[in-house]
């Protein structure tokens, strides 16, 4: 994670210079992303872009074909790829609809090879209409879970920890937790609830800190009739505590605005979070982006434009609109093979439909790995971050690069560039490194620099004559990343 020793007012104009004294900022060997403003000291000629995940044309990617499924709900539910056992995996609920009145409310489980086609397999755990040949693996009275498979765990009996809300038993109503070896057999903490119904509301999700491996559960609550959301903590995801608001609308939002909660995850050296919008005129909810630094003080990345629209907006989404008025995003997004997959649940109907009128299937989008905000320029700009310290000898960059394409053949071709409105000529990507007081430290001056021409993930930058950062480990520095005709995404020292 990023440690800055103190944090920067965030800048939101394109074009920002930083204060008089800028603040030292430690980086680890985490992927820095440029969602916020704080990493950066000075722009110029570059424009944030929010890039909105696109929905595989497969949509939806599961629907409730199976006796025991109603509609199905990602609230916000869990999926990952194991890389033990190089496989998709997902827990979702499976509840009841009017058709299907004798379904009661169901934790489920899938898997898949590839994260859009997914396996139904028996599990023998649960009796439906007298038969155990299902994927059932929970019965309970409630439609909210969330869980992480924690591979640093000790003991195995507890490798799965889930989350879930529980109101069938009044007083035992709130947030339950229970264990699992394997994801699929849970056994339930006896002194259940963790966090009793006063104390928080029916949606929530859990992640654990890669770095101090605590685990944190966002939760909607409310004073009054407003929802926001508020964070609690846990050394041992049993005894949690330090409850507190940490997001809620403002004078910016409109007046019918709530927060129905927070998708929270790690990310890189920071938090991010996929915060649930709800529009209470409408009854409809969609999708934003936040970050953060400590988890606890959230920015609104790009002014709060729409990170996933609802389907009925059509943006370039040729798949059916089953996601047309309310999305529930789920815990946190699968990264696999360079890209992220996020997976959610879709609703043809408002939040204010009675229960067994919902129409809930699971969706996917899909999104460039780090690809959540870029710093574009159509021709030539800069951006200058503040002084930074470092451990580490490579520098890599994960950066798109405009290259022509060819309209025709021949004489008579037509060239295009990948970014519309950029001019012609093919993009490229230089990087300089300065002193403290941004004068370029000789032998690093972005004219020196081997130019990056290609896109790529995590394209390795050096300086002629072999140059690298070895000899400036440990010293303030500030880099500049000059581009034209370019995306870039994030950097990362190592």
């Amino acid at each position: 994670m990023i440690r800055p020793k103190i944090l920067g007012t965030a800048l939101l104009a394109v074009t920002m210079l930083e204060a008089e004294a800028a603040p030292i900022i430690e980086l680890t060997k985490d992927t820095q992303l440029f969602v916020d403003d704080h990493l950066i000291g000075r722009m110029q000629g570059l424009f944030r872009t929010l890039n909105n995940p696109v929905r595989v044309p497969q949509n939806p990617i599961m629907v409730p074909d199976r006796p025991w499924e109603g509609y199905l709900v990602l609230q916000p539910g869990t999926a990952i790829f194991d890389e033990q056992d190089q496989l998709f995996k997902m827990w979702y609920n499976a509840l009841p609809t009017r058709e299907k009145p004798s379904v009661d409310q169901y934790l489920c489980y899938a898997t898949s090879r590839d994260g859009i086609r997914w396996e139904k397999s028996d599990l023998n755990l649960v009796e439906f209409h007298g038969s155990k040949t299902n994927n059932i693996v929970l019965k309970w009275s409630n439609w909210t879970h969330s869980l992480v498979k924690d591979p640093g765990e000790r003991d195995e009996q507890r490798r799965y920890k889930m989350a879930y809300w529980q109101t069938e038993n009044r007083k035992r109503c709130g947030v339950w937790v229970a264990f699992s070896p394997d994801g699929i057999r849970w056994t339930n903490f006896e002194a259940n609830p963790v966090v009793p119904c006063s104390a928080t509301g029916d949606t929530f999700s859990v992640m654990q800190d890669p770095g101090t491996r605590r685990y944190f559960l966002y939760h909607k609550t409310g004073i009054g009739a407003l929802r926001k959301v508020s964070r609690m903590w846990s050394e041992d995801f049993i005894h949690w505590r330090d409850d507190r608001h940490v997001l809620e609308p403002d004078q910016y939002d409109q007046p019918d605005t709530e927060f129905y909660g927070l998708s929270a995850f790690p990310y890189g050296g920071q938090y991010l979070g996929m915060l649930w919008v709800f529009h209470q005129y409408l009854q409809r909810l969609d999708v934003q982006l936040t970050s953060s630094l400590d988890g606890l003080r959230w920015h609104r990345v790009r002014n709060r434009r729409l990170f996933i629209p609802l389907g009925y907006m059509k943006l370039e989404y040729g798949g059916s609109s089953f996601d047309s008025d309310m999305i529930y995003p789920a815990s946190a997004p699968v990264e696999k093979d360079g890209e992220l997959f996020i997976y959610y649940s879709g609703f043809r109907n408002l939040h204010s439909a009675p229960a067994l009128d919902h129409t809930g299937e699971l969706g996917l989008a899909k999104l460039r790995l780090d690809g959540f905000c870029s710093l574009d320029a159509t021709s030539e700009g800069s951006v200058q971050t503040r002084p930074l310290k470092f451990r580490g000898s490579t520098l890599t960059v994960n950066a798109e690069i405009r290259r022509l394409q060819a309209d025709g053949e021949g004489p008579n071709a037509v060239w295009r560039g990948l970014f519309s409105g950029a001019p012609e000529g093919a993009g490229w990507l230089r990087v300089e490194v300065q002193d403290e007081k941004g004068q370029p430290i000789p032998g690093y001056e972005a004219s020196r620099s081997e130019p990056m021409t290609a896109s790529a993930l995590a394209q390795k930058i050096d300086w002629k004559e072999g140059k690298n950062l070895a000899g400036l480990e440990g010293r303030t520095v500030r880099f500049k990343f000059v581009l034209s005709n370019a995306r870039l995404y994030s950097f990362r020292v190592q």
